[in-house]
């Protein structure tokens, strides 16, 4: 990401964020390494939203981002949407309590360490949601990487701590976690994660013909006991058989589909969706023939 639109997207951000029923911002790429950033904004009602599309301060604000743009991109796509999916990725969640009266000074701060950490390898978006409630005085921040050496090494990084440092007599208290890929035992944590709707896929067409295979021959052998007994003994033997060794045998032959590269990028992904939606059809045709 180059330096201006750093400096815009976290300018972005903290106009946003003192609009109105604003309750998130979520700044991202298409994809890893993608020309193309998404920038999805949340508030309190749609009246709220509505107020925030046609602000003066938001027409302000992309009309200092049309310099950045691409030459052959036209316009901007603008779209309201009920819901997105995430993007996988390595996130780190930050909760921080903000000392009463000094909102604008940690907005400010906020703004600067956002511009800081965009300009890091493999950064992919940011999330800021304010607080939500009286019960809930905090403001949430999600950091967005591509593997967690690269948001390792942001977070261990000198400018990050500075910035720490530079907003400390202002803030309250604050506590950071982090976030991983739902099936990341079942998957090598090194180098890009797959997203996750790949690897649910991944994780049926393994799990259905173990349930498939245990309906036909392990139900009559348990037949005679408890309902609770034979459906946690069946789940036990389903969960152990996927976790191992069958998703690693199928991360293994299609690791070209679920971290492919950047060559030929989009022919290996519609290659792998038509490959699965293929084992899909066979597994369906050999279990609708025997059974």
């Amino acid at each position: 990401m180059g330096q201006p639109f750093a400096t815009w997207q976290s300018k972005f951000t903290s106009a946003a964020a003192q609009a109105t029923g604003f309750l998130a911002l979520d700044i991202a790429p298409a994809y890893a390494d993608s020309l193309d950033w998404r920038i999805i904004q949340r508030f309190r009602s749609p009246e709220a939203l509505a107020l925030w599309r046609t602000s003066s301060v938001r027409g302000q604000m992309f009309a200092e981002l049309a310099p950045l743009r691409h030459p052959a991109e036209a316009h901007v796509d603008d779209e309201t949407l009920h819901s997105l999916d995430p993007l996988s990725c390595i996130t780190e969640v930050i909760t921080t309590v903000v000392e009463p009266g000094k909102e604008l000074i940690f907005r400010k701060w906020a703004e600067a360490i956002q511009a800081s950490e965009s300009m890091f390898p493999g950064y992919m978006g940011t999330l800021v949601q304010a607080p939500v409630s009286e019960e809930m005085q905090y403001w949430t921040t999600l950091v967005r990487f591509s593997t967690p050496v690269q948001l390792d090494a942001w977070l261990g990084s000198t400018d990050r701590q500075q910035l720490l440092e530079r907003v400390e007599p202002d803030v309250a208290s604050w506590k950071s976690y982090r976030l991983a890929s739902p099936f990341a035992g079942w998957f090598p944590s090194a180098g890009d994660q797959p997203p996750a709707w790949k690897l649910t896929t991944l994780v049926l067409l393994m799990l259905f013909p173990v349930v498939m295979l245990e309906i036909e021959f392990l139900s009559p052998l348990l037949a005679g006991r408890h309902l609770a007994i034979a459906t946690f003994i069946g789940n036990a033997i389903s969960v152990s058989l996927v976790s191992w060794p069958l998703m690693k045998i199928a991360a293994f032959c299609m690791g070209w589909w679920l971290r492919p590269a950047h060559a030929r990028r989009w022919q290996r992904e519609a290659l792998g969706v038509c490959t699965m939606l293929a084992l899909y059809t066979i597994e369906l045709a050999i279990f609708m023939l025997l059974f």
